[in-house]
């Protein structure tokens, strides 16, 4: 297990696309706040949903909105790392190292969770360093929101994962990947919608659309930070995580590589 680990942190040391990715992280959070501190008013659409930054704490708020930014970068990168593998045809030299999918899987699975989230450590901490409200923002919660961004950051990694693992032409596996991020948000206004037929089916949806990196990212991104918050927001992260590698893991086994 460890020798994939190893070998897969060596491939994304390696990669010009993870570092371009970082890097254009990094650039977009210091664009966004050093024309916020000019007093140059911005704002990001999505599918007609306008997000305007008049504060910093506005542009902490957009990393948390994975899919109004960073959590594109993040599924470009994943998405076209792994599907490398099977455009270079590359999966035989692993099953020869370990002779086990599941590891193959599990070691493809933690390093999207850890290039995820350090693609949202870059753009929060830069956008902390560049905002010239340091001590009000360390003052207003920012490690909490930190660490819950993580932990979703973690989880969506994992989803991404998944999408990009069970598609084996990179190409579709890009677009799938933006798709899922791109869509999210309409996805689930539409089942919302679908999901007021009763009250029973509007409390399924309402308890999934809850726990779904979606609805977490919003509740982070608008809602007051309390300790139930962050002990739901990590626990819940931490299960996503588990439930897709899980499945993930299982349905790779059956894959002709």
């Amino acid at each position: 297990m460890l020798n994939i680990i190893n070998s897969d942190i060596y491939r994304i040391k390696k990669s010009k696309l993870f570092y371009g990715a970082v890097i254009l992280a990094g650039l977009i959070s210091f664009l966004l706040v050093t024309l916020n501190r000019q007093d140059i008013r911005l704002g990001v659409s999505v599918f007609g949903n306008l997000t305007t930054f008049v504060t910093a704490k506005d542009v902490i708020a957009l990393g948390i909105q994975y899919q109004k930014g960073i959590g594109l970068i993040v599924a470009i990168l994943i998405s076209v790392f792994i599907g490398q593998e099977y455009q270079w045809n590359t999966w035989q030299h692993k099953w020869l190292v370990s002779k086990s999918r599941a590891e193959m899987y599990l070691s493809k699975s933690i390093l999207s969770a850890i290039v995820s989230t350090i693609t949202f450590f870059i753009f929060e901490n830069l956008a902390l360093l560049f905002s010239g409200q340091i001590r009000a923002l360390l003052a207003n919660g920012y490690f909490t929101t930190l660490l819950c961004g993580s932990a979703i950051y973690m989880a969506l990694g994992a989803v991404l994962c998944f999408i990009s693992m069970l598609i084996k032409n990179s190409t579709i596996s890009v677009i799938a990947s933006l798709g899922y991020i791109l869509f999210s948000e309409t996805f689930i206004t539409t089942l919302q919608n679908l999901g007021s037929i009763s009250i029973t089916v509007t409390k399924i949806v309402a308890w999934w659309v809850k726990h779904s990196i979606y609805g977490m990212s919003s509740i982070l991104a608008t809602a007051s930070i309390t300790l139930a918050l962050i002990c739901f927001i990590i626990i819940n992260s931490f299960m996503i995580f588990t439930i897709t590698t899980v499945v993930g893991m299982w349905v790779f086994r059956k894959y002709e590589l």
